[in-house]
């Protein structure tokens, strides 16, 4: 045991020696918005790719800076009177000033003492992917992820949260389009927003982008069970309807079509944001003839539902069809430099193999903490505990890490996952450069 201790640290070590050929994993934050905005990575992050509360806000508002007024109003009452002036005619036309658009790429160093076909280091994944976003004189959001490049396992299988199998990668190494939406903002002049085209459904409080680590994915919202390849964290086709109400609860509902089915999936989500920024961008006004604890703690608590059906495909047509059901719950706890995240999700599926019917629960739980030293240090460590059992007897995983940024879109991370299964335990050591253009 102290030889591979001693060995996994070597390995961590030789990470960072290596980092210079390392590049990142996805994030939905991307450099594009803080070219845009004219604001520093920090902003909206903690750490990259992490978001802080104004960066969940500027997510909620269909990237929209947050309290933000006026919008296309303002810009057609500058056409009043003459012609626009300066760069005006492209914001009047609808057009961004600048083309927003990003890349990120990933390489991963790990080291899995038990693996099985005796490839202890591996370079796990690599991809180079283009990113978009921006909005539309602030009636319109839209975001793209365009997988250009990809070598390695993709989500696929119960070994999904392992490193070799991050879901950061694309299913398979052809181009292909991860998301691709379009907001309408505030729709008919109500408080709704209409999201439509390929996304993650709203379900969890935070995205599969939204993630310190690279890997592994939170086990609450990733895993598979038997052959289906639904998780809560997958891009679908659909329509959404989501809403901020009062400041601080958000609420979203929506559909999922699938290819040779004759009915489609639904799903909905609610939270509640208590103290803390509020979920329009709003700071909390200070208490200032003595301090509360409320001045400096933010909880967020959310619930999702998700109801849906797939199968084997013959022909075009869905055939030995598995109904599924997913429902959660989660909170998200931030006091000062603390933070705390608490997942849990239950499912049943009537026939997961997609052939020999027999129904399957599964239920899995994460819950993880991290401490922000902050500046000049810009260093995190945390902890992370995990149990999935999707029938097989369970898996628990035990995951310590650190996390460095020295410069806002520059992150080392370092990290050792230990896992306990029915089929035995397994030590993996994780190494990880991110960067963001």
């Amino acid at each position: 045991m102290f030889l591979k201790r001693v060995t996994a640290a070597a390995l961590l070590t030789l990470g960072f020696v290596l980092a210079p050929l390392l590049v990142p994993e996805k994030a939905d934050a991307i450099p594009a918005f803080s070219r845009q905005h004219k604001t520093e990575c920090s902003t909206c992050h903690t750490i990259y790719p992490e978001l802080n509360e104004f960066g969940d806000a500027f997510l909620k508002n269909s990237y929209v800076w947050p309290h933000k007024k006026n919008g296309a109003k303002a810009v057609s009452a500058a056409t009043q009177g003459g012609e626009p002036a300066g760069n005006e005619w492209a914001t009047i036309s609808g057009l961004p000033l600048q083309l927003p658009i990003s890349l990120t790429a990933t390489a991963d160093l790990a080291y899995d003492n038990d693996a099985a076909d005796g490839n202890k280091v591996n370079l796990s994944t690599r991809s180079l992917t283009l990113h978009a976003g921006g909005s539309l004189r602030d009636v319109a959001g839209f975001f793209l992820t365009y997988n250009l490049y990809s070598q390695g396992a993709g989500h696929a299988g119960s070994e999904a949260l392992t490193p070799a199998r991050n879901t950061n990668t694309p299913p398979n190494n052809d181009p292909d389009i991860d998301e691709l939406f379009l907001v309408w903002r505030h729709a008919l002049n109500s408080p709704v927003n209409l999201k439509v085209g390929r996304f993650e459904p709203k379900l969890s409080l935070w995205k599969k982008s939204n993630r310190i680590l690279p890997v592994p994915s939170y086990a609450s919202t990733t895993y598979l069970v038997g052959n289906s390849p639904f998780s809560s964290d997958a891009t679908e086709d659909g329509i959404e309807l989501n809403a901020v109400l009062g400041n601080r609860l958000f609420v979203a509902a929506g559909i999922v079509d699938r290819d040779g089915q004759d009915r489609e999936d639904g799903y909905g989500h609610i939270s509640y944001k208590f103290g803390g920024t509020d979920l329009k961008g709003q700071e909390p006004e200070l208490e200032l003839e003595g301090e509360s604890i409320w001045d400096y703690l933010a909880i967020t608590t959310g619930v999702f539902g998700y109801w849906g059906q797939n199968g084997q495909f013959n022909n075009g047509i869905a055939q030995n069809l598995n109904n599924f059901r997913r429902i959660g719950a989660e909170a998200d706890i931030l006091y000062k430099r603390l933070h705390l995240k608490g997942s849990g999700s239950f499912g049943r599926d009537s026939n997961p193999t997609l052939w020999v019917r027999q129904e399957v629960d599964s239920r899995a739980y994460t819950l993880e903490g991290e401490y922000y030293l902050g500046a000049p240090v810009n260093l995190v460590p945390l902890f992370r505990y995990e149990h999935l059992d999707t029938g097989n007897g369970g898996t628990k995983r035990f995951i310590p890490a650190l996390a460095y940024s020295p410069l806002q879109n520059l992150k080392l991370s370092l990290e050792y996952i230990h896992s306990e299964a029915p089929e035995g335990n397994s030590n993996t050591a994780f190494a990880s450069l991110a960067f963001s253009l």
